[in-house]
């Protein structure tokens, strides 16, 4: 099977990661796989990769910051003349901006099955929301909305990461026969279990401190970390926060604002292949997840790589995290306010036993029901199903 992945997102960034692990193991399979996404720099020229095994397509994208994300109108118009050379067999559109969304209708149009990907709460209420320029919210808030909504009923089939997407689809039309619930997976191939004292030595941090690890590139929650880990640090000094990810000035301004002083290890962007290292010095993950709809809609990606990881999760019972986290014994619940997020962490830091309980059920819970593996298989059987249908059209 010829299969395109359409992703609005710079490669290595957001909802790429889902594309690339599932087309990963698509291929694995014998499939031809084809991912679209955009350059982290060009503005010129198209650069094409062998990626585990898949074909990667990077195109280039006039726009900047938040811009370089599926809005810029010359990436869509390389992306459509680049088509017009491409068989596929079956389409699938990660969400619907408009460099995803045209190449895919016009695929769908010569007759190719479409599945249409929904990741993320983007508009009306979601995660426009976010932006803290209000004409931002106000004026493009409605074309995004217009972007998510319109054409969904249009795909021939529809994945989506959660319960509240799935039933924002229904309520827009979407037949329920024709929708896949599938949420983002955990790379345990790369992603590994190593001894904490081990990983401490190696850089230099003390083996008696109480870390609490927090990794990502949205920082969408990182207010309520830093909270969290500020009661925790002035009730126990021997704590510290461990963070890994996009820099965030928000960071330094807490340190001084509440007298942190060195207690906050920012180690930036670590490479892939030395995550888990870095991130094994951790006692316990936090994973914030405030009660909005932006969350309510979403599959935190860093829920996987922390179950991957082996250690045990601190969140609270908000969207997706709240099944996952009474169906599985990986973690603990908190309401998303400092007081209760900070009282669980310690709680569960301080019990080294039920941590390590937890961190061997969250490595099982990665390896046999949450792998991205196990998942691209559910996904192959779907796109089996969309194919049969469409023939029998």
């Amino acid at each position: 099977m010829r299969i395109l992945y359409l992703n609005h997102n710079v490669i290595w960034r957001s909802t790429f990661f889902r594309c690339i692990h599932f087309a990963r193991y698509l291929a694995g399979r014998g499939h031809e796989v084809t991912i679209f996404t955009i350059h982290p720099k060009q503005r010129f020229g198209i650069e094409t990769s062998i990626i585990h095994g898949v074909r990667v397509v990077q195109f280039p994208d006039w726009l900047w910051g938040i811009g370089r994300s599926g809005w810029d109108l010359f990436d869509l118009r390389q992306r459509l003349k680049f088509l017009k050379h491409e068989q596929y067999d079956l389409v699938h559109a990660f969400d619907s901006r408009p460099v995803v969304i045209h190449p895919a209708r016009v695929l769908q149009k010569r007759g190719i099955p479409l599945v249409l990907d929904w990741a993320d709460w983007w508009g009306r209420g979601g995660i426009i929301e976010e932006r803290s320029n209000k004409l931002i919210k106000w004026t493009f808030g409605a074309v995004e909305t217009w972007y998510e909504e319109h054409f969904r009923t249009l795909a021939d089939a529809t994945t989506v990461i959660s319960t509240a997407l799935q039933n924002r689809a229904i309520s827009l039309g979407v037949k329920p026969e024709t929708i896949l619930k599938l949420h983002s997976g955990a790379d345990v191939e790369h992603l590994r279990v190593v001894d904490k004292l081990e990983a401490r030595r190696a850089l230099g941090l003390a083996p008696e401190w109480k870390i609490f690890g927090f990794m990502g590139f949205v920082h969408f929650d990182l207010e309520l970390v830093l909270e969290t880990f500020t009661r925790i640090y002035h009730a126990h000094p021997e704590a510290r926060l461990l963070l890994a990810g996009k820099p965030s000035p928000l960071v330094q301004q807490w340190v001084q604002k509440e007298k942190l002083g060195q207690a906050i290890l920012d180690f930036g962007i670590v490479p892939y292949e030395k995550l888990s290292q870095t991130m094994g010095c951790a006692d316990v993950f936090l994973l914030p997840f405030a009660r909005k709809q932006a969350n309510i809609g979403r599959w935190p990606n860093k829920v996987g790589d922390y179950m991957a990881m082996g250690r045990p999760i601190v969140t609270s019972p908000v969207g997706e995290m709240e099944h996952l986290f009474k169906t599985e014994p990986i973690g603990r619940l908190a309401a998303d306010n400092a007081e209760a997020f900070a009282d669980a962490a310690w709680a569960l830091a301080a019990d080294e036993k039920t941590c390590a309980a937890m961190g061997r059920a969250a490595r099982e819970a990665a390896e046999k029901r949450c792998s991205w593996e196990f998942l691209a298989d559910r996904l192959h059987e779907f796109y089996q199903r969309v194919l049969e249908r469409k023939q029998a059209c």
